[in-house]
């Protein structure tokens, strides 16, 4: 089973960019499981409309745990596993919130086992903060990463993209819209080669 990680600030999208390609990817049912960083677990079955209104909510650092879903993609004869992972909204600096630093410093210990590193970024906010750069110097070092520059959807997000393709490698960098599922049929594209 290959591991997908979403990693990025805090409410680039990350996790309902999770859902809706789980369900771009043909679940109707999703089969979470959720992995807090003190190391309790659970699982949660949950449909597409559940899953957005209990996992996604507009107060930045709403998700502080890994929640994973586990989804079989087509590949040929045989198919692959893929383990699609949301995780917690990273910042600059260290936060005041010990049980958010704690979220965090899983969510990084994650990063370095992730097969495919997808970095989200909200396009519309036109902010490539200095985490973004660190994320993105450690994961063009290996081949399974890909920037996606989310809320394509938004006027000012086709400007943010064009500033982010000058700044970036244009070979890892997809316009996406975790609400309105553009850009994943590419995104499907990309993982399918990487994993």
């Amino acid at each position: 089973m290959k591991r997908a990680l979403i990693v990025g600030r805090s409410n680039v999208g990350k996790t309902l960019f999770c859902i809706h390609f789980a369900e771009y990817l043909g679940l109707s049912k999703l089969r979470w499981r959720v992995e807090h960083p003190e190391g309790r677990r659970e699982s949660l079955r949950l449909g597409v409309q559940q899953s957005k209104a209990e996992l996604t909510n507009a107060a930045p650092h709403f998700t502080r745990a890994l929640q994973s879903v586990d989804i079989d993609v087509p590949r040929g004869k045989l198919g692959y596993q893929l383990m699609l992972t949301d995780s917690t909204g990273l910042t600059d600096g260290i936060h005041s919130d010990v049980g958010l630093r704690s979220a965090m410093a899983q969510t990084l210990e994650q990063l370095l086992h992730a097969d495919v590193i997808l970095h989200m970024v909200d396009a519309a906010e036109i902010m490539w903060a200095p985490l973004d750069e660190q994320i993105y110097a450690f994961g063009r070092k290996s081949k399974g990463y890909l920037l996606l520059a989310n809320k394509i959807d938004l006027p000012a997000a086709k400007r943010g993209y064009r500033q982010l393709a000058r700044r970036v490698s244009p070979a890892l960098i997809l316009p996406v819209s975790a609400l309105n599922g553009n850009g994943f049929r590419e995104v499907k594209q990309c993982v399918w080669r990487m994993a």
